[in-house]
């Protein structure tokens, strides 16, 4: 019984080894004008409604 109960145990282990999570990107731009690492541009950010285009001069980007 031991036994079976490592062999779940070091299954359900080795299930999440695969996963492999998406770096997040670094934020750039904004109010602090923040600067890419060299090799790269900020963009603006998808994933927030501020629009840098309508307004939103000092909005956060992120690094592409």
């Amino acid at each position: 019984m031991p036994l079976r109960i490592a062999t779940l145990f070091l299954a359900l282990l080795l299930m999440g080894c695969d996963k492999k999570e998406e770096p997040s990107a670094q934020a750039c731009g904004g109010i602090a004008a923040v600067q890419c690492p060299d090799g790269q541009t900020c963009v603006d950010d998808p994933a927030d409604t501020c629009d840098p285009n309508k307004g939103g001069a000092d909005c956060p980007g992120i690094c592409k």
